[in-house]
């Protein structure tokens, strides 16, 4: 039979102290109240007993839960993996103050999830939510939610709500990429554009396109979007982009997944790269750099846009002047055998 955990009252009966030193004791920052030896007992008999303290209600008492609700679009995308690990990492980062738990659910840009989400994370009294799957749709219950915690927008921009963000430069990235293609003498090219909710893939598109109309570069007329920003959805846009007259020279795909896919069906149609036609991506993600032709792509500023986000939630959080304005990263052109 399993026995039962003791309370802290039960603990603190046991070794005829008050529940404020079982507290102190097994607290990382207020422990040097305690007497070492006095110290040592409770701990002791903590482990001993299997006591665990009850964080729910430490978390009442500080007005913190010391969680932080955390929402992406795909948990499969390594970007967006990347930039929680960052965060998370510079939350815990061992300066005393105490561990934050994230909370990370998958929206699949479906603002009905979006929404049930947000609701869940406001009752469990999240100390502040972070999302990386912002769709124009989910302006509504942000702005909602920002009103009972803080909100901080990663990766995705929304321009309808002034909320603090952490942000890579999107539409500067677009622009770098056709600034390349026009140096590499490119004069007919195209862009694989990632699904219309997210953001990031229309500022990509109105600066590659932007930097496109300056220096006399066509563009077909009609917009190419892959349904899902994935390789499997990026190889079925290559007729699509063959189809178009003239026949662009190069591809811009909005990330490295589309950029893949594209490869892999350039290559079935006997195509070489980039000497038939070229192909950037966006992101640089590890498979970028160990493709058979390493793809040419733009750098995501991963570090900059998670350490931001986490210096944000803190300053919010604790009421702490907040680190600066909310200025966009300017991603960096990684270039390899593709173009």
């Amino acid at each position: 039979m399993t026995m039962r955990r003791p309370s802290m009252k039960e603990l603190a009966e046991r070794l005829g102290v008050d529940r404020s030193t079982i507290s102190r004791a097994l607290s990382e920052d207020k422990a040097h109240l305690v007497a070492p030896e006095t110290r040592e007992k409770v701990r002791k008999m903590a482990v001993d007993s299997g006591y665990r303290p009850d964080l729910t209600a430490a978390a009442l008492r500080r007005g913190r839960s010391q969680t932080v609700g955390v929402l992406v679009p795909d948990l499969e995308n390594e970007t967006f993996i990347n930039v929680i690990r960052t965060i998370i990492g510079s939350l815990n980062s061992g300066d005393g103050t105490p561990a934050t738990t994230p909370l990370i659910a998958e929206t699949q840009d479906r603002p009905s999830a979006a929404q049930r989400l947000i609701e869940t994370y406001l009752s469990r009294r999240v100390d502040a939510i972070i999302s990386l799957a912002s769709t124009e749709a989910d302006e509504e219950i942000l702005a909602e939610a920002a009103r009972e915690v803080p909100v901080i927008l990663a990766v995705r921009s929304l321009a309808a709500l002034s909320l603090p963000s952490a942000l890579c430069d999107d539409r500067e990235g677009g622009a770098i990429v056709a600034r390349y293609f026009a140096e590499r003498g490119h004069k007919t090219v195209c862009q694989v554009r990632g699904p219309l909710l997210a953001t990031t893939f229309n500022n990509r598109a109105q600066g590659f396109s932007a930097v496109c109309a300056e220096k006399g570069i066509k563009e077909p007329p009609e917009a190419i979007h892959a349904e899902h920003a994935t390789s499997a959805a990026g190889k079925k846009t290559l007729d699509a982009v063959l189809q178009t007259s003239p026949r662009p020279t190069a591809i811009f795909a909005h990330n490295d997944a589309l950029a893949i896919g594209l490869i892999e069906a350039i290559r079935e149609r006997g195509l070489r790269i980039p000497e038939d036609i070229a192909v950037a991506g966006f992101n640089d993600i590890k498979m970028a750099q160990v493709l058979a032709t390493p793809l040419t792509t733009v750098a995501y500023p991963i570090e900059e846009v998670g350490e931001h986000a986490a210096q944000l939630v803190r300053s919010l959080i604790t009421g702490d002047p907040a680190p600066g304005q909310s200025v966009p990263f300017i991603p960096k052109l990684v270039i390899r055998r593709t173009t």
